[in-house]
């Protein structure tokens, strides 16, 4: 098969996957995001503890593919829900870094190992063939998207 012929059916196959993953994933997802915490706020939670807790905001808005005034919003937010604060470079005050609160390192957490038990029903509804192969594509999705680089914005 040649490189277009490939292309193309991998895109009819993401599309073809996405109510799917709606469905099953995402929608049951957002059901147990807190009060207050919209899907964005989570995702700039988890990219901070996935990247050791601590980031330059420009670093975030390339990692999460948003726009600077967009990424300001949400930190503002994650700041009111004390989920994060700002830490301003002594040397350069344009330079301003999110650091994990404990507090947003207990919501992460809890999150995991309380309310993503979501996932649990699906998963065991799998046969074990499935479940390992599932487990084994979500890794390598994983794998290849941390290998993509981000573009600024």
């Amino acid at each position: 098969m040649n490189k277009k012929n490939e292309i193309y059916n991998i895109q009819k196959d993401l599309l073809n996957i996405l109510p799917h993953w709606n469905f099953m994933i995402t929608k049951p997802f957002k059901q147990l995001l807190d009060n207050g915490v919209s899907l964005e706020m989570y995702y700039c939670l988890n990219v901070l503890h996935s990247i050791g807790g601590i980031a330059i905001m420009t670093d975030l808005c390339n990692i999460m593919q948003t726009p600077k005034q967009h990424m300001t919003k949400i930190a503002n937010r994650l700041v009111e829900q004390k989920l994060v604060e700002r830490i301003y470079d002594k040397s350069n005050r344009r330079i301003i870094k999110l650091k994990l609160t404990e507090e947003g390192i207990k919501y992460i957490e809890q999150f995991l190992n309380k309310d993503a038990k979501c996932f649990k029903n699906l998963l065991e509804s799998l046969n074990d063939d499935d479940r390992v192969a599932f487990g084994s594509a979500i890794k390598t999705i994983a794998s290849i998207f941390k290998e993509i680089p981000y573009e600024d914005k």
